[in-house]
């Protein structure tokens, strides 16, 4: 379609502005059956036991088996993104993990459990990657910190729903019916990528990002080698990887994996209380995005939030770990949590900045490589250290969490060395 067939330039912006949202949100709640995956086995922690007779080590393998596929897969993704692109990407994956997730609640043994999981994580690993190229080609770069933020309540709705209402769910429907549910429910939103989604402005006739923003053509054939090259030896895609690692680690476990049971053993409420407790981090976490994006965009400052947010962080850690607070105070404590622990979104936002903007989907997928790292081998750790201190739970969560304090704690003092970018893209071609 030739763009004087879409009409005037005023109005091909107008539409521009208006089915941007069309896409972006139907990627959107793609993203936020990602974090049901991702954060859905903690809920359900007690289930998997008593249906596969395993232990806390085990249970916490079937949580990484997501994540040892998520870090496998997130190069892959940025390639895929950057050169297949995000329509064609997520719509594949996207039956791969809703198959995955319908043998994950038909699984007969901890093997295909693993297995199931292991091709959930493959499938869904795209989608954030491709929600941020999709972010980088129909939104102004002057709103990419803040996107990330929307980006986020869609994370974190998934995370809520893998909360009580998953509990709710499972009391109904049971644990397998409810993966099951959810598997089928992802090949219908699958079927939208298809129909609605389109990887550019141009893909319409529109007048794609670049033009309106007089920025340099997006290059579409990208040489893989070269554009691997470029993102990971900028020594500023890794130093941005360290504060992600320890603060991405810790949302996966607050989560999506001993969030809830550390709250049940520790102040003695039910599963369905403690999930709810968890919710107000998740809350916290939604307002953060959305808050700290707006900032850091309004202000230009990308490295003071990071460093405030990741200090603040630790002392979270050490005080929701190592003190009981009073029931009340729970609550208000869980949301500023939530809310500063979040600021890994940052991360996000400054590993585009520092980076060709050519390779979003790239720069992105390496960034994130690190923290799901992270994610998948931290919780394993952990989990070794509860079963070993069975007879002692509170010990034994003490000296668990204290592994993720010291990558949180490492990660803090990272954020001072990060590089500040004022809200704009830096990177300058060697």
């Amino acid at each position: 379609m030739k763009k004087d067939l879409v009409g005037t330039k005023e109005e091909q912006i107008k539409k521009v502005e208006s089915y941007r949202w069309v896409v972006w949100s139907v990627l959107a709640v793609m993203y936020i059956f990602v974090t049901f995956h991702r954060m859905g086995v903690g809920v359900v922690k007690n289930d998997l036991q008593q249906a596969f007779n395993i232990g806390a080590a085990q249970f916490a393998n079937i949580g990484s088996m997501y994540f040892y596929a998520y870090f496998i897969m997130q190069i892959p993704s940025g390639i895929l993104a950057d050169k297949l692109g995000p329509k064609k990407t997520v719509f594949s994956f996207s039956l791969l993990a809703a198959v995955a997730s319908i043998v994950f609640g038909l699984a007969p043994s901890i093997g295909v459990a693993y297995a199931s999981r292991f091709f959930v994580g493959i499938g869904v690993s795209v989608v954030f990657i491709c929600l941020i190229k999709i972010q980088s080609r129909w939104f102004y770069s002057k709103n990419f910190a803040l996107m990330i933020g929307f980006a986020g309540i869609a994370a974190n709705l998934g995370a809520v729903i893998a909360q009580s209402p998953l509990v709710i769910a499972v009391n109904m429907f049971g644990w397998r019916n409810t993966f099951v549910y959810m598997g089928v429910g992802m090949v219908f939103f699958a079927i939208l990528v298809l129909l609605l989604v389109k990887d550019d402005p141009s893909d319409m006739g529109l007048p794609g990002m670049d033009e309106l923003e007089n920025r340099p053509q997006s290059v579409a054939n990208i040489k893989v080698g070269q554009a691997l090259k470029s993102v990971m030896t900028n020594k500023w895609t890794w130093i941005i990887s360290i504060p992600y690692i320890g603060l991405y680690t810790g949302y996966v476990v607050l989560f999506g994996t001993f969030g809830v049971s550390f709250i049940m053993a520790t102040y003695g409420v039910s599963k369905i209380s403690a999930a709810n407790y968890v919710i107000a981090a998740v809350i916290g976490s939604a307002v953060s995005g959305l808050v700290i994006g707006y900032l850091s965009d309004k202000f230009k400052n990308r490295k003071l939030p990071l460093i405030l947010c990741s200090v603040l962080t630790l002392i979270g850690w050490v005080v929701f770990i190592f003190v009981k607070l009073p029931l009340a105070l729970l609550t208000p404590f869980l949301f500023v949590f939530g809310f500063v622990m979040s600021v890994f979104t940052m991360c996000w936002t400054l590993g585009n900045e520092v980076n060709d903007r050519n390779l979003s989907g790239i720069a992105t997928g390496v960034v994130n490589c690190v923290g799901f790292l992270g994610a998948a081998i931290v919780p394993v750790v952990m989990g070794s250290i509860l079963d070993t201190y069975k007879a002692m739970p509170m010990l034994g969560y003490q000296k668990a969490f204290t592994v993720l304090i010291a990558l949180v704690a490492v990660g803090a003092v990272a954020s001072f060395f990060t590089k500040e970018t004022n809200g704009v893209n830096i990177y300058k071609a060697k």
